[in-house]
This record gives C-alpha cells, structure tokens and sequence, in this order.
C-alpha cells in the first residue's frame, strides 16, 4: 500500500506547474494500466493517487479550477465503477485526454520548447 503521507508532502514541495506534471504523469500512467488486463488491483491506487493530486491542487487557488473539478468528478466516478469492464475501457481514452489538457495547462513544454528555441 502507497504511503499518502510522504506521496502528499513531495508533492506538495513542488511547484505547481510541477504538480500538474506529477497529475498528467498519474493519468498517462492509469491510462496505461486500464489497458492491461493484469490492472485490476493496480487501477484503484492509481485512481486514488489521482484523486489526491486533483485534491491538494483545488485547495490551492488555481486558474484551472472548473477543469480540476471536472476531472475530479470523473476520476470520483471510475472509482465506483472500477469492477465495470466497459467503463474501465473508456477510462484509457478519457484518462489520455486528460493527461494532454493537464500537461498543457503545465507549461512544462512551452517552457522546454523555448529553452530548445
């Protein structure tokens, strides 16, 4: 079982646009997972981990707070269907959008890109 303690106080020792890094990261990763019919036990951690990102990011004052609490709501939403196979495979789909929008609102690779330029 993960360590909620020590996973919330390293990420909240990041900045925020590294913190939308780790959610993109999280959902890339649960993305992956739903893929794979070996994710039944893993799918709940990487939810709940999801879950906590989007949580600690809404206590925060942030610009993206509608989108958060859209993703929040869906992410809510797969936890009580997590044993339904045709919702966890619209969740590798959705959670790939996800992880895009998320990474966009970063500025991690508009910042990257720059420094390339």
């Amino acid at each position: 079982m993960p360590n909620w303690n020590a996973i919330e106080a390293s990420f909240l020792n990041q900045q925020m646009s590294q913190q939308l890094g780790e959610l993109a990261a999280s959902l890339a990763r649960l993305k992956s997972w739903s893929k794979n019919n070996a994710s039944s036990r893993i799918i709940p951690v990487l939810l709940s981990e999801n879950l906590l990102y989007v949580n600690l990011l809404q206590k925060q004052n942030h610009p993206y707070h509608v989108e958060l609490t859209q993703l929040q709501g869906l992410l809510q939403r797969w936890v009580n269907q997590v044993n339904n196979s045709t919702e966890i495979a619209n969740l590798a789909s959705i959670a790939a959008t996800c992880s895009e929008r998320v990474l966009d609102m970063s500025g991690l690779l508009v910042v990257a890109d720059s420094k390339t330029a």
